[in-house]
């Protein structure tokens, strides 16, 4: 008995070894992540707006409205990038609780676009979007929302100036499957690799807080994300995710087998 009550008390000991070196590890990695966003992302925010606000202080003239615009946006720019930093924080942690409810994509899509119009219209970029007006989706409205928008962006940011973005969306055995598509510099099998992952140092500003995020509300969903290169200068983004709050499914077949169960015992 003893040995096996050894063995129990080494094994027990191996096991909060693996824990705390997996904790340690996932801190670390959440340290990091922080201290480059930090110190990329919205540091370089942050100096451009004290060196506009300087440039007012040294050419104080009526007619500055532009550079008062300037900063303002990026001040905006850098409060959003300060919540998607938390956010993603509230993420990983299983703060951020999702609320779900029947939302109609094709709506979340036109919705986005209207926010995006200006920077459609500044490429001379149409959007061409194939997507039932049927198609709905229990899920977080808000957060898919930030997902199509974030995607869409990116997609114009890298697309040709007058070209097409491909939008589509379809359910396939109980998956909302969305594909947007578009004509850009060709995607290196790198910068696949690194599009959803948390080093921004390698990005434009605001970029891998934005893409991480956008991983971190498809995860969530249990769903996947993916960026491919379909051929030399078309790109897409790919993401799935179940149709139905994967959680309550399982919760109301448990109910209705022990319905079904009840009911034969009777």
């Amino acid at each position: 008995m003893s040995i096996v009550k050894d063995l129990l008390f080494i094994g027990i000991i191996i096991i909060m070894i693996v824990k705390y070196t997996h904790l340690k590890r996932v801190l670390l990695e959440q340290k990091n992540y922080f201290i480059q966003t930090l110190s990329h992302d919205l540091r370089v925010s942050t100096i451009a707006q004290i060196r506009a606000l300087e440039l007012l202080q040294k050419k104080p003239t009526n007619n500055n409205f532009s550079i008062i615009e300037d900063i303002q946006d990026s001040c905006l720019f850098t409060l959003d990038m300060i919540n998607m930093l938390l956010n993603s924080y509230r993420y990983e942690n299983g703060e951020q609780i999702l609320k779900y409810e029947i939302c109609s994509v094709t709506e979340i899509i036109n919705n986005t676009n209207k926010n995006l119009f200006k920077f459609l219209e500044d490429k001379k970029i149409s959007l061409n979007i194939l997507a039932n007006k049927n198609t709905f989706i229990e899920a977080d409205k808000q957060a898919l929302s930030k997902v199509f928008s974030t995607l869409i962006s990116t997609a114009i940011f890298y697309s040709e100036n007058n070209s097409i973005i491909n939008i589509s969306a379809e359910t396939k055995k109980q998956e909302l499957i969305v594909e947007i598509k578009y004509r850009g510099k060709k995607l290196s099998p790198e910068e696949q690799k690194r599009m959803f992952n948390k080093n921004s140092k390698f990005s434009t500003v605001g970029h891998g807080i934005r893409m991480h995020l956008c991983k971190k509300i498809i995860d969530y969903h249990n769903g996947k994300i993916e960026v491919n290169n379909i051929r030399e200068n078309i790109n897409s983004f790919t993401f799935k995710i179940p149709v139905q709050n994967r959680e309550k499914a399982q919760r109301q077949s448990l109910i209705t087998n022990f319905c079904k169960y009840n009911l034969l015992s009777n």
